[in-house]
């Protein structure tokens, strides 16, 4: 969460499903295996601070009566608000008992009663963000954990919370170090669950800030990868939805049990309209990110239930293999295609995006998915197939939504990064570019689809499913671009990758060569006399 403006507190915990854990093992709390990302249901976008039993409870019974469990929604999650910062004389954490009469433990049994699984929050900090910024309730000074990481997760524990969520307003406020800070709460968290038997999970929410794509997957379930979503008192914004979406795109950090987290759904909050709904929806969903709604259940309309309850989309979500769609063409500006491989044999998911203000024509070809021959594809909206088609599929998107199918055919040639070893950078077409005759380069790698090469039978390094890399103008000589080109079966577009690591040119014997040796974003690729030099060593895996 991030309290630079009028501060909505941190999502509270959401429970994981399917643990697998031993109860006497004092392993860290990451080897408590989540298959699937959480679903479930938050409090604060509804409900801010102003929460107790009876809050909680009334959205306990509206999730089950709408039909969300049984769809999959297994977490309600009890966000800020419920405790003020109050400790006994030993230092365990006392809640108003009016607000909870029988204490946490209390719902916690209420919610385990109902079949759900229940989840509590706190800060890293000293002073928690219903502190720094009270909403709804008093500042509630010591409303964190720092000095108590121990005592705190092994009360959580006892009262039966099956998951924690760790916010970040007292951590920032104090100058912490995100990763050392996380690793000892996950540490804290491995023995409250080793003393127990209780596997509790860990959700980290430092908004992004020290990069925990790099570093929670050893700790935790689920990091937060951006700012909220929505803060106290806004209205929702499919700006802030596409904002929140790009933070979480670092798919090498995202495997099944470990989750990029874009920060709670606001599917049937004021203001969205369904369209928007189902867009949000199917960015969450082709992400796979855990899927936390924050709407007032006992209220929401049937057009909302609908959204949130779709079997086919959220499918797409917890697809086993746990991965997270990427941006596989950009063929015009804000015109994007993103695709996510399912479990089982040539099967997509793909979402079209239309980021800008007009209504336009977008197109999945299917090499660009990987795939070969017919593909059919099916609307998981409506639960109807479109049919059957062999080069792509296309179809008219509004300004500012998005269009998801489904896609099953062949797969085709099987992409990778090139990855210079010098650089450690990846072989490039710079902005997704499909012209015939942009320059190969080196940047950042990111799994992403202007980075996936498949090396076909025929000798080709093809990107796109339809473009293939090319000594430009059939040069032989050092210096000549390497270029992408319709792919047309010449020999210079043939290329050999040998066993010393090297990448030679069929037509030419020339090693693809980053230019003088460079190893900046941006470093330019030519074909030049093979030598020594690593910036001529290549990993195609």
């Amino acid at each position: 969460m991030n309290w630079r403006r009028a501060g909505r507190l941190a999502a509270a915990v959401v429970i994981a499903a399917g643990i697998v854990s031993s109860p006497g093992a004092a392993a860290a709390a990451s080897n408590n295996v989540v298959t699937k990302p959480p679903m479930g249901w938050a409090s604060w976008n509804t409900f801010a601070a102003k929460i107790n039993y009876s809050v909680i409870k009334g959205q306990v019974d509206a999730l089950v009566s709408a039909g969300l469990k049984d769809a999959g929604y297994q977490y309600v999650n009890i966000d800020e608000g419920w405790w003020q910062g109050t400790r006994d004389a030993s230092g365990a954490i006392t809640v108003d008992a009016a607000d909870w009469p029988g204490g946490m433990a209390a719902i916690a049994d209420y919610i385990h009663g109902k079949g759900l699984k229940a989840g509590i929050y706190t800060d890293a900090g000293r002073d928690g963000c219903g502190y720094y910024y009270p909403t709804g309730r008093p500042a509630a000074p010591g409303s964190g954990s720092e000095g108590h990481y121990d005592q705190d997760f092994l009360q959580f524990s006892r009262w039966g919370f099956d998951f924690v969520k760790v916010d970040w307003c007292g951590g920032n406020a104090e100058g912490l170090n995100p990763q050392s800070t996380y690793q000892a709460i996950s540490d804290s968290v491995a023995r409250a669950s080793a003393q127990t038997g209780r596997p509790m999970i860990l959700s980290i929410c430092s908004w992004g800030n020290g990069s925990p794509w790099n570093w929670a997957p050893g700790m935790s379930t689920m990091w937060r990868t951006s700012q909220d979503i929505i803060y106290y008192g806004e209205s929702a914004s499919m700006d802030r939805v596409l904002t929140n979406f790009d933070s979480a795109q670092h798919p090498a950090a995202q495997s099944a049990g470990h989750y990029n987290d874009p920060d709670m759904l606001i599917v049937g909050m004021p203001s969205f309209t369904a369209a928007q709904n189902r867009t949000h929806m199917g960015l969450w969903a082709i992400s796979g990110a855990p899927l936390l709604a924050g709407n007032n259940l006992a209220t929401m309309s049937a057009e909302t239930r609908a959204i949130l309850s779709n079997r086919e989309v959220i499918a797409i979500d917890q697809d086993s293999l746990g991965r997270q769609g990427t941006k596989v063409t950009e063929d015009a500006t804000g015109l994007q295609v993103y695709s996510k491989t399912l479990s089982g044999t040539g099967k997509r998911a793909v979402l079209l995006l239309n980021r800008t203000t007009a209504a336009a024509n977008i197109t999945a070809r299917f090499g660009s998915l990987g795939l070969t021959g017919s593909v059919a594809v099916r609307d998981p909206w409506t639960a109807t197939d479109r049919g059957t088609f062999t080069t792509g599929y296309t179809a008219s998107v509004p300004a500012k939504s998005a269009v998801l199918v489904t896609v099953s055919g062949t797969e085709g040639p099987r992409t990778a990064p090139i990855v210079g070893k010098q650089s450690g950078r990846c072989l490039d077409i710079n902005n997704f570019s499909r012209a015939n005759g942009t320059q190969a380069q080196l940047w950042d790698c990111n799994s992403q689809g202007n980075q996936a090469w498949a090396y076909t039978s025929g000798k080709q390094l093809m990107v796109y499913g339809d473009k293939c890399l090319d000594a430009n103008n059939q040069g032989t000589v050092n210096g000549t671009a390497a270029v992408i080109w319709d792919c047309n079966g010449q020999a210079n577009q043939q290329w050999n990758v040998n066993s010393n690591g090297t990448i030679t040119g069929v037509q030419s014997g020339l090693c693809l060569d980053a230019y003088g040796a460079a190893t900046a974003n941006g470093t330019k690729i030519v074909l030049w006399a093979c030598g020594a030099g690593d910036n001529q060593r290549w990993t195609l895996t």
